[in-house]
């Protein structure tokens, strides 16, 4: 994975679980919408300065839109996919409770 490509999977990522669309993040970093999302098609690469104003959008320190999440690394999960395993684990039990 590049540089770019380890950058725009994490952008995706936590633009999504910050439930934030492209609009509302262009909104909030003093961007448009069609250059936030050329960004994450990998068309454009945004300048430091506008990786900041993302970073802070999202409520992230900036380093972590390049940090690789390896797989088999329980940090590698985000808040999303753990929620997603928790809600799934919750639907399970209730089923099980429900057959008593």
């Amino acid at each position: 994975m590049t540089f770019q490509e380890l950058f725009i999977a994490n952008l995706k990522d936590f633009r999504k679980t910050h439930r934030i669309s492209q609009l509302k993040l262009a909104e909030l970093c003093g961007s448009s919408q069609a250059y936030i999302a050329e960004i994450e098609v990998g068309k454009k690469f945004p300048s430091p300065d506008m990786i900041e104003r993302i970073a802070s959008a999202l409520d992230l320190e900036s380093y972590r839109l390049f940090q690789n999440k390896t797989i088999g690394d329980s940090q590698a999960l985000t808040p999303l996919q753990r929620q997603e395993i928790a809600d799934k684990m919750f639907d399970s039990a209730i089923k099980i409770i429900n057959q008593y």
